[in-house]
């Protein structure tokens, strides 16, 4: 099982306690006494020197050395030996004078019997021998002889534990006596002094490490959880998801790190959703393009037929017209035909040739301001005689509105539309032209005829060039399928919109296009 990086900080905190509480301890058991002792033997040698300074013929020579006994917290101990008498056998060792005369100290804090193993210590060292219980100190004044000596607690007070460890300095006389300084400390067992200041480093670690456990959780839980934060919002990232953002307010690196996720989550994001759309753009070109060459070949195709048909009507007949014999009616219908069949191809070229430049923006608009009902009423003049012709019951309902748009190009469009309604017609003949007013500034352009109504699923393709609904109908009155593709790639160009729709008892083509003056 993986451990929380909350758990790890909270376990490597408490073992760096724990550890530098047992190094603690190691250290007071091994060089605690040791940096004790050196540091007194430092404070002794300071002591001195200022003890040196005393001039001990002085009345206030006892001031002097208690001031310095009081500054350094020690002992001193001054005494000059003395010459003792040759002992003779009739006198008791009791009652022989001392060897040495204090000058300077009290009996009480140290005996007779130490100041007696100090000068035979000195003496020893005199002589060149040398003891494992001192340790010479050099000095730079030669005359003086020194040395750093240690005491048991039996030695200094009979029954403590007291230790002392003295500072012993000899320097010979005018009169060849020599004259001793002893300067002293002690202190209690080292050992139960470190193992009482043990026991209080572990009460007071176990207290420390309760603390720290509680202050280390709440540290370790306002550290981690911008973490956590961070690394959610990353393996969101990772599964493609931008909704989330790090929350963290922190001036410090992780504010920082937090920052630059959000900023590398929006980048991200804009990068991707840039990518879907140039994803989505690439797929409707390719379905463009798919669709353009299918229309493209379903064009060629169309094309090709359409013109198949008069070529062979127009082969056939030119050939026919080679045969001897023929009568002046035959030979006039024959030619009679291969006109109407040039007409047809003439009309379909020409409007593909149309729908080329429509479609290649090789048409240039030329806007105008005029009235919608002038549109109108002449291009329905235009198919008046087609109307008599016909029986076409027409009925118009117009507003005398002003437009701006190419009054040429729209009347193609009306043309177009009037022309299938006049081919779809039933049997009811009626025609109507309407105009509708869809708000303000717009209107709608509707050419309705009485029919058979539309699948919807036309509606899109009776749009494309060569496209019948009902194609022997339409072969029989000579139409192409252009007129609506001409229509609406024209209304394309203008900007108007467009539509189809069926309605009761007939079908309606429209386009719209905004006013000039609100009516």
């Amino acid at each position: 099982m993986r451990a929380s990086i909350k758990s790890r900080l909270f376990l490597i905190t408490y073992a760096i306690i724990l550890a530098f509480i047992v190094g603690l301890i190691v250290l007071n058991n091994t060089y605690l006494e040791r940096y004790y002792i050196r540091y007194r033997q430092q404070t002794l040698l300071a002591a001195f020197d200022d003890v040196q300074m005393v001039n001990l013929t002085q009345v206030n020579t006892s001031e002097q050395m208690f001031e310095i006994e009081q500054e350094y917290n020690i002992n001193i101990h001054i005494f000059k030996a003395r010459i003792v008498p040759d002992n003779p056998f009739n006198e008791t060792i009791g009652d022989l004078p001392r060897p040495f005369i204090r000058l300077y100290g009290s009996e009480f804090s140290m005996h007779d019997g130490a100041i007696s193993r100090i000068m035979l210590e000195f003496n020893e060292q005199m002589g060149g021998d040398t003891s494992a219980l001192v340790n010479p100190v050099p000095m730079e004044d030669e005359s003086y002889i020194a040395y750093f000596m240690g005491a048991g607690p039996q030695e200094v007070i009979p029954g403590s534990d007291t230790q002392m460890l003295s500072f012993c300095v000899a320097t010979e006389e005018s009169d060849g006596l020599l004259l001793y300084y002893v300067l002293t400390v002690t202190f209690q067992s080292m050992r139960d002094a470190i193992g009482v200041f043990n026991t209080f480093t572990i009460l007071v670690g176990f207290i420390f490490m309760i603390i720290s456990g509680l202050v280390m959780y709440l540290i370790s839980y306002k550290f981690t959880n911008p973490i956590l934060e961070i690394n959610k919002v990353a393996q969101n990232i990772a599964n493609l998801r931008f909704d989330e953002r790090v929350n963290i307010n922190a001036k410090d690196e992780i504010g920082d790190l937090g920052n630059s996720i959000n900023m590398m989550s929006h980048q991200l994001e804009d990068a991707i959703n840039e990518l879907k759309r140039a994803n989505e753009q690439l797929s409707q070109d390719i379905e463009l393009k798919d669709k353009i060459d299918a229309m493209r070949k379903e064009f060629i195709a169309n094309a090709s037929h359409e013109l198949k048909t008069p070529l062979s009507l127009i082969m056939g007949y030119s050939e026919a017209l080679k045969l001897p014999g023929l009568d002046p009616n035959t030979t006039e219908e024959y030619v009679n035909i291969i006109l109407d069949e040039t007409n047809k191809m003439n009309k379909l070229v020409m409007g593909l040739l149309k729908i080329s430049q429509l479609e290649g923006g090789f048409t240039e608009s030329q806007l105008s301001i005029f009235s919608i009902v002038d549109l109108i009423e002449e291009t329905l003049r235009l198919f008046s005689i087609v109307f008599d012709e016909n029986k076409i019951h027409l009925e118009t309902s117009l507003l005398d509105i002003e437009v701006e748009s190419d009054y040429d190009q729209l009347q193609t469009v009306l043309t177009n539309f009037i022309a299938n309604a006049l081919h779809h017609v039933d049997e009811h003949r009626n025609v109507k032209v309407y105009v509708e007013q869809l708000s303000e500034m717009d209107i709608r352009v509707v050419v309705y005829n009485s029919g058979i109504s539309l699948p919807e699923a036309e509606f899109e393709r009776i749009w494309e060039s060569f496209y019948k609904v009902d194609k022997a109908r339409t072969r029989s009155y000579g139409g192409q399928g252009l007129g609506l593709s001409i229509a609406k790639t024209t209304l394309i160009n203008l900007g108007h919109a467009y539509g189809v729709r069926n309605v009761s008892g007939g079908v309606e083509f429209y386009f719209d296009i905004k006013t000039i003056v609100p009516k």
